[in-house]
């Protein structure tokens, strides 16, 4: 299909961003974006090739549609289209992009998760220096956990009082990937604000990558002395 490539009035207005014209490139692409998440493709990771299966459920199917024509529809996504080539390959290229992108990152969850449940716990038993620390960390996350909205709270006890994966709370909580990464990306955030408030962090209040294990760590904590 080259709908954009033949239709320049389309293209134009898909790069504005307007409604009507991102409701039809949607609808013209959207069994072929289905098609490939569902059927699945090879790739090749650190020398290896690799199969994705493809999406045996629905609800993952859905998902994984919205989050590639999200993406494909950002404001960076259209501009970056050369209006050329046909969008069909570029999209599906997009498509592509992020379940590989959400492999890696299962693959990474899965092998922090091993490697803390694979710890011994043949540590001493704790120092009354070590419990007081605890409990302090305990009231830290209590207290945190008073100025999250509802929905964050409920997310926050998935995700990390849990220690769920992403999309494991998503599932859960009936929310898509998209709406639960939104969802994590404000409690790290919050979390983080909430520290430097209270003298416990230095620097910009950014939500990192190393936010997310420093909130399960300090919900594992919470949870084991509850």
């Amino acid at each position: 299909m080259t709908l954009l490539v033949e239709d320049r009035a389309l293209l134009d207005a898909w790069r504005r961003g307007e409604s009507s014209a991102i409701a039809r490139v949607y609808s013209e692409y959207l069994d072929q974006v289905t098609g490939l998440l569902k059927r699945g493709f090879s790739f090749m990771s650190g020398g290896q090739a690799i199969f994705f299966k493809g999406y045996d459920s629905a609800w993952d199917l859905e998902c994984a549609v919205q989050d590639a024509f999200i993406a494909a529809f950002s404001e960076r996504a259209r501009q970056s289209y050369d209006g050329i080539s046909p969008f069909g390959p570029y999209l599906l290229t997009i498509a592509r992009n992020r379940v590989i992108s959400q492999l890696r990152s299962d693959a990474r969850e899965l092998r922090r998760r091993t490697r803390l449940s694979a710890e011994q716990p043949d540590d001493p038993p704790p120092t009354p220096e070590e419990l007081a620390i605890r409990a302090e960390l305990e009231q830290l996350v209590l207290t945190f956990k008073q100025t999250l909205q509802p929905d964050q709270l409920a997310f926050f006890n998935r995700r990390y009082t849990d220690d769920h994966n992403l999309l494991e709370t998503a599932r859960l909580l009936g929310l898509t990937r998209m709406q639960a990464r939104t969802l994590d990306r404000k409690v790290r955030q919050a979390f983080v604000r909430y520290l430097r408030e209270r003298g416990y962090l230095q620097g910009p209040a950014g939500g990192g990558g190393g936010t997310g294990l420093l909130l399960a760590l300090l919900a594992g904590c919470s949870k084991g002395l509850s």
